[in-house]
């Protein structure tokens, strides 16, 4: 059995990966400005949570855990923006 403090540093990891997702996605100009902006704000939700990772109360672990699930429906956005196969000659 996995214990809760296990399952806590998991979480954690995971909200970390992908709040630096995001925080790369909000810099990146091929991504359209309100995608680019929604990006911004779930990094910087997760900057407000981060002196609390691993030893908030049940409050903060919840916003964590609702953070985790708000950018994992924001990410299949980024398809929306479409690209070419880059089309190399060969010899």
């Amino acid at each position: 059995m996995t214990s809760n403090e296990s399952k806590n540093e998991m979480l954690v990891m995971v909200l970390t990966d992908l709040a630096a997702l995001c925080k790369k996605l909000g810099e990146n100009s091929a991504l359209p400005e309100g995608l680019r902006r929604e990006a911004r704000q779930f990094a910087g939700e997760y900057d407000l949570l981060l002196p609390f990772a691993g030893q908030g109360n049940a409050a903060e672990h919840f916003e964590g855990e609702y953070l985790i699930e708000k950018i994992t429906r924001f990410l299949p956005n980024v398809l929306t923006v479409r690209a070419e196969p880059t089309v190399t000659q060969r010899n």
